[in-house]
């Protein structure tokens, strides 16, 4: 295996900080992007790009990062067909104050290399990502006020490159992983676990008290407490050592990484610090996980209500727990449960004996819901119903959606990625009595564009079938058709399947104008 001799010059730094590394073949922009952090001590966590301005190339980190001057690639692609031909390109890091590095190819070299990367000469100590770029640290340093300025250790730092996780014992310790996190984002730690009036501390002083705050036993038992099934079975499983999480479960840490107990460190591996798993070991007895999944029961009903009715009596909460579980639930129990889920995960505020969706709590407009609820009994769900929509934060997937997601992505090419969000967006707007102007709004603003009448046309009858198979708030979890069938509501409160548009029929977007005069101009 070859390997590329590359400097590494922040942009503008007077004397030069520079880095010699010799960088092995065949690995992607991304390893690249992660072995330049690690060689300045930095978080990598901020989006990044290299630019070959020559070639008129750009690697990017962001999807939305695409320019129309450039050829824009991903981060996955490998470094050789460009780096091996390039004299000089560059390296921006997108922290707060972007950086931006001048990286020169100096030498490809030949014949069996390391697999790793290694660091064989250098200029400069290390400063801390986010002092506020470079013109903000010389400040500093001309005041004496330059904070987190560490000499630079070459054999440590050549050991993290080789271990390819950032300690080559394997040992990762609290300390190191918050100097690495900007400012900003241990405060929203701290915050997090409400500890406040920390905004004005310097950076060292302030991951002291965090990292003191968030490991007493009495704030991380109350936190793990709150941690669900399928999320303690990834962090146990990442401070095991096993470091790779499928793309499809990551979400599942973001709980833990919100709350300072799982990061992410080179290569996109997540870890646990030794610190963390030590007070977790103390924690995690028995009794700590009876309790934990009785407290996230409970949050799962409390998030399957909150989707179907937003204002739930305890009574039916009860009605729908004890339908399904063996260990039956009480009054006392639930709130007690409810209290240990508030300051972290809890979607409702118990507000006049009821409890009530937090942002319209928030916002004081419960009231007005209360009065215009239809006065029918409450849908108990299913159990299936009760799962899915605890493991998706509410979101309920139904056939009909799954019509719309297929439209979206055949005939509007809406990207794969894109339609979870849309999905969520269109059955929240539903679920909560929005019209089909405002779903139509919130298209646009995804950047779908209903620009044909053809469009419009399919797109109104899935909508419909959509409306009528939603769980609706007012309805108190009912489908407008299962109102119907009860006997709930006349079959008129029911939406019409729109089959075809007329020039001189009103828009199906709300704007009151005739389609022709709307909508159907866009075709």
């Amino acid at each position: 295996m070859g390997a590329y001799q590359l400097k590494i010059m922040i942009k503008g730094s007077k004397p030069p900080i520079w880095r010699r590394i010799l960088v092995p073949e065949g690995i992607t922009f991304d390893r690249m992007h992660q072995i330049i952090q690690t060689a300045y001590g930095w978080s990598g966590q901020s989006q990044y790009q290299f630019e070959f301005r020559s070639e008129k190339v750009r690697v990017i980190s962001n999807d939305q990062d695409h320019s129309e001057k450039f050829l824009s690639i991903t981060k996955d692609e490998t470094i050789d067909k460009l780096v091996g031909n390039a004299n000089k390109f560059t390296y921006t890091y997108k922290t707060a104050v972007p950086w931006e590095f001048v990286l020169q190819m100096e030498e490809a070299l030949e014949g069996d290399t390391e697999d790793f990367a290694t660091i064989i000469k250098f200029k400069g100590d290390n400063l801390l990502e986010d002092c506020g770029g470079l013109d903000n640290y010389y400040k500093q340093l001309e005041e004496g006020a330059a904070e987190g300025l560490t000499a630079f250790d070459m054999e440590a730092v050549n050991d993290n490159l080789k271990a390819g996780t950032g300690n080559q014992s394997g040992d990762v310790h609290i300390s190191d992983v918050y100097d690495c996190y900007n400012k900003e984002s241990i405060v929203e730690i701290a915050k997090r676990h409400e500890l406040n009036g920390v905004a004005d501390l310097k950076k060292h002083e302030l991951v002291e008290k965090t990292i003191d705050f968030i490991l007493d036993d009495n704030k991380m038992r109350s936190y793990f407490l709150c941690v669900r099934d399928s999320e303690i079975e990834l962090f146990e499983q990442v401070a095991a050592g096993n470091h790779k999480i499928p793309a499809l479960n990551i979400e599942e840490l973001d709980f833990l990484y919100a709350g300072g107990y799982v990061t992410v460190g080179p290569n996109n591996d997540y870890m646990v610090a030794d610190e963390v798993k030590t007070e977790y070991e103390r924690i995690n007895t028995p009794e700590f996980q009876e309790e934990r999944r009785r407290i996230c029961k409970i949050g799962d009903y409390l998030c399957a209500a909150n989707s179907l009715y937003a204002i739930t009596p305890p009574s039916v909460l009860l009605e729908t727990f004890n339908k399904y579980e063996e260990k039956k639930l009480t009054i006392p129990e639930l709130m007690e449960g409810y209290e240990r889920l508030l300051p972290y995960r809890c979607l409702v505020k118990f507000i006049d004996g009821n409890f009530i969706d937090a942002a319209l709590a928030e916002q004081n407009r419960f009231v007005n819901l209360i009065r215009t609820q239809k006065k029918v009994p409450y849908y108990i769900p299913s159990e299936q119903e009760v799962r899915f929509m605890a493991d998706n934060t509410g979101f309920l997937m139904s056939e009909e959606l799954s019509k719309l997601s297929h439209f979206l992505t055949d005939e509007m090419n809406v990207p794969d990625e894109m339609i979870p969000y849309v999905l969520r967006q269109v059955q929240a707007e539903i679920s909560l009595g929005g019209q089909l102007q405002e779903v139509i709004k919130d298209l646009e603003e995804a950047g779908i564009l209903l620009d044909t009448s053809v469009h419009m046309e399919k797109f109104a009858s899935n909508i419909t079938d959509v409306w009528n198979h939603t769980r609706i708030v007012l309805n108190r979890g009912h489908k407008p058709y299962e109102m119907v069938i009860k006997g709930l509501e006349d079959v008129s409160s029911q939406r019409k399947d729109i089959q075809k548009i007329y020039p001189n029929e009103p828009c199906p977007c709300g704007s009151g104008k005739k389609y022709k005069k709307c909508c159907s101009k866009r075709s």
